[in-house]
């Protein structure tokens, strides 16, 4: 894994508009510390962000606008420059994993799984049963028991698995996922330990960024 600096990051970086082999660079306003400059590729960490500067990147990225006076590159692309059918193109890209999940509160974990899938790519449900089953499966997880949860009946692992299992069928280039081992206990810590493997063997190329919030936070 490979620790990345919130000020890491070489001068001559930054003067580059837009690097092809960036995968999330950020650069806050003038006169404020907390520059991000991640390679394309990999696992990596971003640690000891306060709950602030977490939500204005994770804000950021969301929202595929920087904060005035700041600059914000995903997958090689300035976003503040892009139009609206290129940020939707980078937005399918990118996807982000909460601490917690991320989950409707009405739906089930099949439901909250597969939502974006038939909402965007609805041609890919047939056969996303077998898909959703074997990822879980493969992540050491029974489906029969938690597919039909609601997440009000789901330990903080299962919101999180169910929230990665529908990050995975979107096979996206980057990923994002916040406080990855928050208000896990052991065993889970074991099985979140497996995300990495899975997004990997799925996504070769793709990369996994965790970001961690300060420990005094």
């Amino acid at each position: 894994m490979s620790h990345a600096d919130p000020a890491a990051g070489s001068d001559s970086d930054s003067r580059h508009p837009a690097h092809a082999r960036v995968a999330l660079g950020y650069e806050p306003p003038a006169g404020e510390d907390g520059r991000i400059w991640i390679p394309k590729g990999g696992n990596h960490q971003v640690a000891g962000l306060s709950d602030a500067r977490k939500a204005r990147l994770l804000g950021a990225v969301l929202d595929l606008k920087s904060e005035l006076g700041a600059r914000l590159v995903l997958l090689g692309l300035e976003v503040d420059g892009l139009g609206p059918a290129e940020r939707a193109a980078l937005r399918a890209r990118v996807a982000f994993l909460p601490a917690d999940g991320g989950l409707l509160s009405n739906l089930n974990a099949w439901e909250n799984i597969v939502l974006p899938l038939g909402f965007h790519a609805p041609r890919r449900m047939h056969g996303a049963a077998a898909e959703v089953n074997g990822l879980l499966e493969e992540l050491g997880a029974d489906p029969r028991s938690l597919l039909a949860k609601l997440p009000e009946r789901m330990s903080a692992y299962e919101k999180k698995l169910a929230g990665y299992v529908r990050i995975l069928l979107e096979n996206p280039e980057l990923v994002l996922v916040e406080d990855l081992l928050g208000g896990l206990d052991a065993a889970d810590r074991a099985g979140a330990a497996g995300f990495l493997p899975a997004y990997q063997a799925r996504c070769p190329g793709g990369t996994f960024v965790q970001i961690e919030g300060s420990p005094e936070a």
